[in-house]
């Protein structure tokens, strides 16, 4: 009884850790996200430092309208980047010796403009890739507004 209680915390233990690096990676996207400028269309988002090759935050985007999205089962290129266990970005493609996928976190978002145009919202999916045990893979979803003004 008492190995089993002990797996039974170490998967625990794993999984609040994942949990917390979820959203760790969920926050500083947002963060990089959040330092662009309103009608910035060129900053490549997916690299840190970004360079002038990507999307940005979309440009000057036509009321309601959106770019970019958050469901897991359909990144969108230009708007999702993927991190290995610690949180350093890899290729969606690059694998480890035993040719094993290295991400091991996927971050999506999606740029939405108001009726107005001025007011965008941001939101930044992270989950985590493989679950632990039998548990759902964590993760999370941030949502913050950028105005134009």
């Amino acid at each position: 009884m008492l190995g089993l209680f002990a797996v039974g915390m170490l998967h625990s233990q794993t999984q609040g850790d994942v949990a917390s690096r979820v959203t760790t990676s969920c926050q500083a996207k947002m963060e990089e996200l959040s330092a662009l400028l309103f009608n910035d269309a060129t900053s490549e988002t997916t690299v840190w430092p970004p360079t002038a090759t990507g999307t940005g935050l979309c440009g000057n985007l036509a009321a309601n309208s959106n770019c970019g999205g958050v469901d897991p089962l359909a990144p969108v290129t230009g708007y999702v980047d993927y991190l290995d266990f610690q949180g350093t970005r890899v290729s969606a493609t690059a694998v480890d010796a035993n040719g094993q996928l290295l991400q091991f976190y996927v971050r999506q978002w999606m740029i939405q403009a108001d009726a107005t145009g001025n007011l965008k919202t941001i939101t930044v999916r992270t989950t985590a890739r493989r679950s632990l045990g039998a548990r759902t893979a964590p993760f999370s979803v941030l949502i913050s507004q950028k105005y134009n003004g």
